[in-house]
């Protein structure tokens, strides 16, 4: 996770250069984002549908040597083209990342569920804020673009090679397989917690995608500069994910993350206002704070509420969420083409709006299957 938390950073730290150096515009820039997230759906849906059924143990080991394979094509792209094809390539490794990494600690850690994936998701926050640091000393240094990427090829390859020691849980009989995911489709819950993730998941992902060069070209930062908004963003979401996993002991999941979408969309809405680098740090670092809970606790109630640590049902609500990281860096920078950076920000508040109905309908949901309302199908999978 710390691997796929740099491989995410380094191309959003590197997009202000290399946009100078393609004379690509806010829409382009954004399309990279798209091709990355648009090939990890496709690959994240593939292998989430196989991960129920055969060993994880493969899968893991190619998605990470897919991974490094598409750090190594960035580095070497001459043209936007051969750029856009890399960031898809390296999109399709980290698919398979996002499939199999959290339904495989849900199977490990079948009870605190909602604990461990905050943790381990806290790990993924590590790797932006270590990957934001290097990259931006990289560029401040007079490196280049094409370095970063180098720096986290032989990382990716040795963990692919730790993968291939571990041993696995077996993978469900077809048939079991079948019948869970029948059931949980059925359910209202689902269809709030799909959506729930479309709009954390590209709220996550218009932060990641465009914090760094919001501070370049709104507030003239430095590369250096605008490194820190990426840093300080994967600082405090890491805190928030920790924090999340110790809150959790005393509060509902969801009472969490509706509490979160207010202050998340307070944080989000003030940046169309913000005048200065520090302002704009600040304001980064909370909306990684307050965005940090919505994917790894939506997880966790699918996964207590609807079918224990299925691969299935976490690589659908995990397409939801990548659904929302391929639309919102492509929306805010057609719309920031349009309009201006700062008005393309205002879809991230918008979102977080809708997500308190969302989540407070998922609330409502929850509490008529507990109170016996709705038959509850973890009782009969498990």
């Amino acid at each position: 996770m710390i691997v796929f938390g740099a491989c995410v950073a380094v191309p959003s730290v590197c997009q202000e250069a290399i946009g100078r150096e393609f004379g690509l515009d806010f829409e382009q820039r954004g399309l990279l984002t798209t091709a990355r997230m648009g090939a990890l759906l496709a690959s994240l849906l593939t292998v989430g549908y196989l991960g129920d059924r055969r060993s994880k143990r493969g899968f893991l080991v190619g998605g990470l040597a897919t991974m490094a394979v598409g750090l190594a094509a960035s580095a070497l792209s001459l043209g936007y083209p051969t750029l856009l094809g890399a960031s898809a390539l390296s999109g399709a490794g980290k698919g398979v990342m996002e499939a199999l990494v959290n339904p495989l600690v849900a199977q490990l850690t079948p009870r605190g569920s909602a604990r461990a994936l905050n943790v381990i998701n806290g790990l993924f926050s590590v790797g932006l804020v270590v990957a934001a640091i290097s990259t931006g000393e990289i560029l401040q240094a007079g490196g280049g673009w094409r370095l970063p990427f180098w720096v986290w090829v032989i990382p990716a390859l040795l963990c692919g090679a730790m993968f291939i020691t571990r041993g696995y849980p077996a993978p469900a009989p077809v048939e079991t397989h079948q019948a869970t995911a029948a059931r949980f489709l059925r359910q209202p819950l689902f269809w709030l917690l799909f959506a729930g993730m479309v709009m954390g998941g590209g709220c996550e992902a218009g932060l990641t995608a465009w914090g760094p060069n919001f501070a370049e070209h709104e507030l003239g930062a430095s590369a250096r500069s605008g490194a820190w908004v990426m840093v300080l963003y994967g600082v405090f979401m890491a805190l928030g994910r920790f924090a999340s996993g110790v809150l959790l002991a005393r509060i509902t999941p969801l009472r969490l993350m509706i509490g979160s979408a207010v202050a998340c969309a307070l944080s989000t809405l003030a940046l169309r206002f913000v005048g200065s680098l520090w302002g704009a740090w600040l304001l980064f670092a909370l909306g990684g704070l307050f965005v940090a809970c919505f994917w790894p606790t939506i997880l966790s109630v699918a996964s207590d509420e609807l079918a224990a640590g299925s691969a299935h049902l976490f690589s659908l609500l995990a397409a939801a969420g990548i659904g929302g990281c391929v639309v919102f860096p492509w929306a805010m920078g057609a719309l920031g083409d349009a309009f201006g950076l700062r008005n393309g920000v205002l879809i991230l508040p918008a979102s977080m709006v809708i997500q308190v109905v969302v989540m407070g309908l998922a609330a409502y949901a929850v509490a008529q299957r507990e109170g016996g309302g709705l038959p509850c199908p973890t009782d009969e999978t498990s």
